[in-house]
């Protein structure tokens, strides 16, 4: 029997951990890392290329006075602020009883829970990683439409985004595509020329990996490696209790990003962050919880987070624009 205060239940966290397989299409931490905050909301310093005069070439010849030329730098401040998130789901007694002899409904339910909250988390991180306003952007050579299938030329446009985003002092780990654009550009002439040269009237196109796309654009800096995120998450747009209609893919279309994506503390650089609130959730993204709802004869598994995605560096990404059609 549950308390009707809510209790931790870490053990139901593990059985999700080990039970992926349906959230595997979900990339939302791997381009904004987990980094645990000691307070809900506050500030942090942050040195941008401009302000802080990173980029900038200063005489270093000792003056003929005997002195040298003063630097500085200077910084401002950011904020962030983590929101209170989460699910809840009613386990009915009845319910729980009939379903026993196939399976244990409170793990499952509290499973179904979990990938709704790593569903609207997924949401989030693209909708901040593919918004111009967070990110610069160009604009693709030429658009990336069906009909210019053998013009569309994505390595230019990826080389000019790398040139742009080490330009600004930062390193290149991450490139993102939505799995729709990424099964219309690995089928593109000018990509395959480049990965495995020009191909002749008898040549047969090959099937492009990421593998292989992370090997020839890999700058391979100081054991720097490119991980290429294919998103392949979709959600249902119909409204609740409604058929389903029409599944939508979380990551659009409209723009590759290309750029840095790090972990840790905010000194160690990287585009982004999910910044979790340490003192209410002291382990990871997700709590798990169960408490006891006598009145309506059922117990309730919650599933509940403190967090934000935040975008800590802009310099750290760049957008590329496919003009999609």
């Amino acid at each position: 029997m549950y308390s009707l205060a809510a209790v931790s239940r870490p053990e139901i966290s593990a059985f999700l951990e080990q039970a992926q397989s349906a959230d595997k299409f979900y990339i939302a931490q791997k381009v904004f890392p987990v980094f645990g905050v000691q307070a809900r909301a506050g500030r942090y310093p942050r040195i941008n290329v401009e302000k802080g005069n990173l980029m900038k070439r200063e005489q270093t010849k000792r003056n003929s006075s005997g002195s040298y030329n003063e630097t500085d730098q200077e910084h401002e401040w950011d904020t962030y602020d983590c929101e209170d998130r989460g699910l809840e789901q009613r386990i009915d007694d009845t319910k729980a009883k009939e379903m026993k002899t196939f399976q244990d409904l409170e793990k499952l339910e509290a499973k179904n829970v979990r990938r709704k909250c790593l569903m609207d988390f997924e949401i989030n991180a693209a909708t901040k990683l593919m918004d111009t306003g967070n990110f610069p952007h160009t604009h693709a050579v030429v658009a990336y439409t069906e009909a210019l299938i053998a013009t569309m030329d994505v390595p230019q446009d990826i080389n000019a985004a790398i040139e742009q985003v080490t330009g600004r002092g930062e390193d290149v780990n991450t490139i993102v595509f939505s799995h729709v654009m990424w099964n219309r550009i690995r089928r593109s002439t000018m990509l395959q020329q480049y990965l495995y040269g020009k191909l002749g009237p008898d040549t047969q196109k090959r099937l492009i990996t990421p593998k292989d796309l992370a090997e020839a654009f890999g700058l391979d800096l100081e054991g720097v490696s490119l991980q290429v995120l294919v998103a392949r998450a979709k959600y249902d747009t119909a409204p609740k209790g409604r058929a389903v209609s029409t599944l939508v893919p979380i990551w659009g279309t409209s723009h590759i990003w290309v750029g840095s994506v790090k972990g840790g503390d905010y000194s160690e650089g990287g585009a982004g962050r999910t910044l979790v609130w340490e003192a209410d959730i002291p382990s990871g993204l997700y709590a798990t919880e169960t408490y006891r709802d006598e009145k309506r004869r059922s117990d309730m598994v919650r599933v509940r987070s403190n967090s934000i995605e935040k975008v800590l560096n802009g310099n750290a990404g760049q957008l590329i624009a496919t003009d999609w059609a």
